[in-house]
C-alpha cells in the first residue's frame, strides 16, 4: 500500500539548540511508499524520456514549471495530509503550531527530491533494482583504489543513524577504531570536542 508508513523524527527533542527557542524541528515522511506515475504527468514533456532519472538544474526557471501546473499543489496537500493525520497522533494541536508566527512548513514530494537531490524518479535512499534485494546495499569499498562511498545509498541505508554509521564504516576501513578514539581524545584535550 502506497503511504502505509510514516516516519517522524524531532530532533530537537535531543538536542533544543537546532531550533529557536520555543519551536521544534519535525521531519515527518513516508518510506519509500510514494507512487512516482502519481507525479511524471508534472514533468515537461521534453525532460519526461529520462524517465525520472535526472532532475532539472534547481537554479533554473524551467525546473520549476511542475509547481506552476493545474493540479500539482492539490495532489501534493492530498498526499502530505497522511503526513499531518500521523502528526497529530503524537501532536494533537500540530496544525496549529504550524500555523505560529515564525513557524515554516515545507512539504516535499517525489518531483523535490527528483530536482534537488537528483534522485531516480524522486526516490529517498536507495532505489530498488529488479531481482536485486534493496537490502544488499554496497559496503564503502568501491573497485577504485583510494575511493570509498558513504551516505544513503550504501549499508545499511537511509536515515541520520544509516548515513552516519555509513561513515563510520568507511572510516573503519581506513583507520582502527583505537587510533580514532585516540585522536578524539587528543581534539578534547586540546578543547576542540566537547
Amino acid at each position: 500500500d502506497e503511504q502505509n508508513l510514516v516516519i517522524i523524527s524531532i530532533p530537537t527533542v535531543f538536542d533544543p539548540s537546532l531550533a529557536p527557542e520555543g519551536y521544534h524541528i519535525v521531519h515527518a515522511y513516508t518510506a519509500a511508499s510514494e507512487n512516482f506515475d502519481d507525479w511524471v504527468d508534472f514533468i515537461d514533456n521534453e525532460k519526461k524520456k529520462d524517465n525520472g532519472k535526472l532532475g532539472s538544474n534547481p537554479n533554473s526557471s524551467v525546473s520549476s514549471k511542475y509547481s506552476r501546473q493545474d493540479g500539482y499543489d492539490t495532489l501534493k496537500e492530498e498526499k502530505a495530509e497522511v503526513l499531518w493525520k500521523a502528526l497529530e497522533r503524537v501532536i494533537p494541536d500540530i496544525r496549529d503550531r504550524a500555523k505560529k508566527d515564525g513557524s515554516i512548513v515545507m512539504v516535499g514530494t517525489p518531483l523535490t527530491h527528483r530536482r534537488y537531490n537528483q534522485r531516480f524518479r524522486g526516490s529517498f535512499g536507495p532505489a530498488p533494482n529488479d531481482g536485486k534485494n534493496v537490502w544488499e546495499l554496497p559496503l564503502p569499498q568501491t573497485s577504485i583504489q583510494g575511493l570509498l562511498s558513504c551516505g544513503d545509498t550504501t549499508f545499511p541505508g537511509i536515515g541520520l543513524p544509516g548515513v552516519a554509521a555509513s561513515g563510520t564504516i568507511a572510516a573503519n576501513t581506513l583507520v582502527p577504531v583505537s587510533q580514532q578514539l585516540d585522536l578524539m581524545r587528543k581534539l578534547k584535550d586540546m578543547g576542540s570536542l566537547q
